[in-house]
């Protein structure tokens, strides 16, 4: 299990608005387009997973990149054959400690879906999800505790659905159908969380549209734009990375829309959907919107990205919107007089990150830029690893866990450390006293599953948090119902 021994420092927001200089993560001399990395801004683990399609040897494959936060590790190739490998979409696996990625196929005349495994070191061979005669495109890969979910829209005539299958850790299930439309397009879709159950989101001819998975089944669709106007490309952002009381926790959704007369982007969140909102005011074409939670970690905040592309200088540029708490603020990430699109937005330890696409070295490649919310470094000045000890067991548990930890230097008061848990977005959702004043014997903690109010925290991925005056040490825990 990964340990992470490191230093927090406090910043300002104001900070964080400053992106880097963009840098180039795709290969050189050959196109490489459609970039998609995990939507979920994990603050306790310094890694996220990067994926595109490049045309290598005269065909696409699927090709990675892996973070620790501030930098991006070597290419790394998921697919070798000869047929096109396209639209790649990737989320990680709290559970199991590992990455999924999802993309299309059309090894046998029409396109299929096909799925990997990996951890940083390397993806496993190809599995192929669908066999039928129909064009299965544009996959969405998202993990809910133990069960990894795909959906993804299959063309039939003059139709097109959205379809589903999950994998429990054993087999993946059938394919079956969430809509079921004869001559309607229903496209693009992303799927996510909301609470504690899988929230799918689409583009119904030029409608989004939504339906979650509740006891047992996907649920009938809902509609939650029903205008006169073209509501095209939605995207999504998880509930779990919503801070705040139970009562305010929802989905927040965010798409394109022209009814003001040129595409803006507009969002919705919490629980009615509803009431939308108009994040971009400006007489230009801003799309394609990619949305993140991410954690300010000290401060326990969640101001949420939201990047896009738009042409308001006379090329597309990649712009980003923040909110939640700030007010609203625009912020440039690149203006390069190039054509940059299709953003995408991760996040890893301490920095943020926006993907894209840009065509300004004559071929296509992949850019990134980041923003920095926090510190990460090892401290020389004393050596926490070696004087503590953290365990939990058992793990995963239902209804109980012993956390058992040790400091072996008298120097450690109970008022020099603290014992804490906190979900996968860094909010904190209980927190313990300690016993002793002098902590080098073992000492051992039970946890029950709730919170800082005695109520009963969801099932999920939790993290224990042993912290000295300077340093940090975590150890992740699986809460089953």
């Amino acid at each position: 299990m990964r340990k992470m021994f490191v230093i927090v420092f406090l910043i300002s927001i104001s900070n964080a608005w400053l992106w880097t200089p963009p840098q180039n993560l795709g290969i050189s001399g050959v196109d490489d387009i459609n970039p998609q990395a995990c939507r979920v801004h994990v603050i306790f683990y310094p890694q996220s997973c990067l994926v595109w399609q490049t045309k290598l040897n005269g065909n696409w494959d699927i090709f990675s990149r892996f973070s620790n936060g501030a930098t991006w590790n070597d290419t790394m190739r998921i697919t070798t054959d000869l047929a096109c490998d396209s639209c790649p979409s990737v989320a990680y696996d709290f559970t199991r400690d590992c990455f999924w990625c999802a993309w299309q196929n059309n090894s046998v005349g029409n396109w299929d879906i096909y799925v990997s495994q990996s951890d940083v070191n390397a993806w496993s061979i190809p599995y192929q999800l669908t066999t039928s005669s129909a064009d299965d495109e544009l996959p969405s890969v998202y993990v809910n505790l133990d069960t990894v979910w795909l959906v993804w829209q299959r063309i039939v005539t003059d139709s097109t659905n959205i379809y589903s299958t999950y994998y429990d850790g054993t087999t993946w299930a059938t394919p079956s159908p969430i809509t079921n439309d004869a001559n309607i397009s229903n496209i693009h879709p992303k799927i996510n969380g909301r609470y504690d159950h899988p929230f799918l989101v689409w583009q119904r001819e030029n409608d989004i549209y939504y339906s979650e998975f509740l006891s047992g089944a996907w649920q009938p669709p809902q509609p939650i734009t029903t205008d006169p106007n073209n509501d095209h490309y939605p995207e999504l952002m998880s509930s779990s990375e919503i801070s705040g009381p139970p009562s305010t926790y929802g989905i927040k959704v965010i798409w394109q829309s022209d009814r003001d007369g040129n595409y803006e982007i507009y969002t919705t969140a919490y629980d009615t959907l509803d009431v939308h909102y108009r994040m971009t005011f400006n007489d230009s074409t801003d799309i394609t919107p990619s949305p993140l939670f991410f954690t300010a970690f000290v401060e326990q905040l969640n101001p949420a990205v939201t990047a896009f592309s738009t042409n308001r200088n006379g090329d597309y540029d990649i712009y980003t919107h923040f909110d939640y708490g700030y007010g609203d603020t625009i912020v440039p990430v690149d203006t390069n007089d190039s054509e940059d699109i299709l953003a995408v937005t991760t996040g890893d330890g301490m920095y943020v990150w926006t993907l894209w696409q840009t065509n300004r070295n004559t071929d296509w490649d992949i850019y990134g830029s980041s923003i920095f919310v926090g510190g990460v470094e090892e401290s020389n000045a004393y050596d926490f690893k070696a004087a503590a000890k953290l365990t939990i067991n058992p793990n995963p548990f239902r209804e109980i866990t012993e956390i058992r930890y040790q400091m072996q230097d008298a120097r450690c008061t109970k008022q020099d450390i603290s014992l804490k848990i906190y979900d996968v977005s860094g909010r904190l959702v209980r927190s313990f006293n300690l016993a002793s004043d002098f902590l080098s014997l073992a000492s051992i903690i039970s946890w029950d599953g709730t919170d800082i109010h005695g109520q009963s925290l969801p099932q999920g991925v939790y993290f224990v948090q042993l912290k000295n005056k300077t340093e940090v040490l975590t150890e992740k825990v699986v809460l089953t119902r």
